[in-house]
């Protein structure tokens, strides 16, 4: 790419920047004044009126009513016919302009003057004033001069059309807004590629290695792609995701390569996964250059414990509030006290802990490594921080950093618990959402990969969080149980006295255990149902033969034989005590 190009890119952008801050000044800030609001009555009803749609709208449609009495005005034999009507309707369309002003006034009082469509319309509306007071001169005293007077006032109030123009200008600054992502995606392409280019170069030719310029470009250019992170996170978090997942379109293209030359897939077929992986790559190409961040409303619907039932999500937002990060940031360090739960809006979060969480098993203390491993992690939009640790009311277990400037929707912990009080199915939502992303982990270890999505759909059909009191022996494993995960605090074998810590899968040789902490819970996952069913219509002779031999181990092993569905009709060994 030339350089002409890159400066050609950049000067059309600050064309569209120029654009976008005129645009931004004639917008109707109608959000911003949405916020102000009064005490008392009378201006909290007349706050309630302006900024409704109707409101607006019923301006929009007397502006352009307004315009026919000011045409026929400047019609002479028109004017000279109906110039009592026009004056009439000139007295109407004042007296609406004049109560508008006014409504807005009491409603938004000290900050009316400080937007622009205010002041235009106020200007245009003592226009009108002065146009009444001198048409009743003008009537009296027959005066050529007066006359032209008036005509130019009535020219100066059509520019009370421009008022108008606020219907459009949120699309122009859309379409601006879209013009722009295109240049600044553009624009840290080049600067990333040219960093990661020289990165790469700089190991092989020595001479670029101790060039002072070099280096001094790079680390301009590094500078200005940090900035740009900085101030338009969206736009790097979606470069940054095109560029991984073209990484891995190319991945498997070379490993479909690979097998086509081996022969452990045919030709024939090895040419249409490639023509499917190609239009994947188009599709990512044609994708829009910034994905917009959710609005706080979008996000609670998103939210899985609340299970989009609008009292609840309701619940939450009159609570909430919206925290802004600025690049580098601590939100909170580890060991630090929960404050809360963080969802983030917007930006990207990096998570740094000394001690593998439930993204990584535990290790037990016999187990543990002499040196510490810091493990690393990041988050997107949409993903929650503290859900464990506010339930647990324990502390931090790790710590988290804005990579970039980030705006989250922040849960007072005080007030969880209040909502928790109210609708005590949320709190039990919430655990079950915990407990099913770590036993999909879990389960997805002992599943073969093929189908991975129907198996595991089939598997966390029937499955509920229970509690296990501290020194309290429970029996887990029965007929209808598969799977029995720990997924907070840690248990004992009341037989071998072999401890499992969460997150954990518990074998299905241990019969009975008990809690050695005092908050313990477990995910129980029985066989569901319809499953059941099946077994008995497809396999109802198998079934009977079962019963009369009346062996608990071999229905231990039926109830557990559609973990390798396709094996049907085949004599399967399953895992033993040992193995399991």
């Amino acid at each position: 790419i030339s350089i002409e190009t890159i400066r050609k890119y950049s000067e059309s952008r600050k064309i569209l920047i120029i654009i976008r801050k005129i645009l931004l000044n004639w917008v109707y800030k109608t959000k911003k004044e949405n916020e102000i609001s009064s005490g008392h009555f009378c201006f909290r009803i007349c706050h309630k009126i302006v900024f409704t749609a109707e409101f607006e709208y019923v301006g929009y449609l007397v502006t352009l009513l307004n315009t026919f009495p000011i045409i026929m005005f400047w019609i002479p034999h028109l004017g000279q016919i109906y110039d009592h009507e026009i004056k009439r309707a000139s007295y109407i369309f004042l007296a609406f302009y004049i109560l508008e002003g006014l409504l807005k006034m009491a409603a938004i009082r000290n900050d009316f003057f400080s937007y622009t469509w205010n002041l235009f319309e106020l200007l245009i509306t003592v226009v009108a004033i002065i146009d009444i007071i001198l048409a009743e001169i003008n009537t009296s005293n027959k005066n050529v001069a007066l006359n032209q007077t008036l005509i130019f006032i009535k020219t100066v109030q059509l520019l009370r059309l421009l008022r108008l123009f606020k219907l459009i200008t949120p699309k122009l600054l859309q379409l601006t807004d879209k013009r722009m992502s295109h240049l600044l995606s553009f624009w840290y392409a080049v600067l990333k590629g040219y960093v990661q280019g020289e990165s790469d170069v700089v190991t092989i030719i020595d001479q670029i290695a101790s060039s002072k310029q070099a280096k001094q470009v790079r680390k301009t250019l590094n500078t200005k792609k940090s900035y740009l992170e900085c101030d338009h996170p969206e736009i790097a978090i979606t470069m940054k995701t095109k560029e991984e997942v073209n990484v891995m379109l190319n991945m498997a293209k070379e490993i479909i390569k690979a097998f086509r030359l081996k022969g452990i897939i045919h030709k024939v077929e090895g040419t249409e996964i490639e023509k499917l992986i190609m239009t994947k790559k188009r599709q990512m190409l044609e994708m829009q250059s910034v994905i917009k961040p959710l609005t706080v409303e979008e996000v609670l619907y998103h939210v899985p414990w609340l299970d989009k039932e609008e009292d609840y999500i309701k619940l939450i937002q009159e609570r909430a509030k919206v925290i802004t990060f600025d690049c580098g940031n601590d939100i909170f360090e580890e060991g630090d006290e929960s404050k809360g739960i963080y969802i983030v809006i917007s930006g990207m979060i990096k998570l740094k802990q000394s001690k593998p969480g439930f993204g990584i098993d535990q290790i037990l203390e016999s187990e543990e490594k002499d040196q510490p491993i810091i493990y690393t992690d990041y988050i997107l939009s949409g993903e929650m921080i503290g859900e464990l640790n506010c339930l647990t009311n324990e502390p931090m277990k790790c710590s988290a950093t804005c990579k970039t400037v980030v705006e989250t929707c922040f849960i007072p912990k005080h007030c969880l618990y209040e909502v928790f009080e109210e609708c005590p199915l949320i709190e039990h939502n919430m655990w079950l959402k915990i407990g099913l992303a770590i036993t999909a982990r879990k389960i997805r270890e002992h599943l073969s990969y093929e189908d991975w999505n129907y198996k595991l759909q089939l598997k966390l059909s029937n499955v509920h969080v229970k509690d296990i009191p501290k020194n309290t022996k429970i029996s887990i494993y029965d007929e209808t149980v598969t799977y029995v995960i720990v997924i907070n605090g840690a248990v004992e074998d009341c037989q071998l006295r072999k401890a499992y810590k969460a997150p954990c899968l518990i074998p299905i040789t241990c019969h009975q255990i008990q809690g050695t902490e005092n908050f313990t819970k477990v995910m129980i996952i029985q066989t569901s149902t319809n499953t059941q069913e099946f077994r008995w219509n497809s396999k109802g002779e198998h079934w009977n033969s079962t019963e009369k031999r009346g062996s608990r181990k071999a229905e231990e092993r039926e109830v557990r034989q559609p973990a390798w569905p396709g094996l049907a009709g085949r004599p399967e060994k399953f895992p033993d005590a040992g193995n399991e």
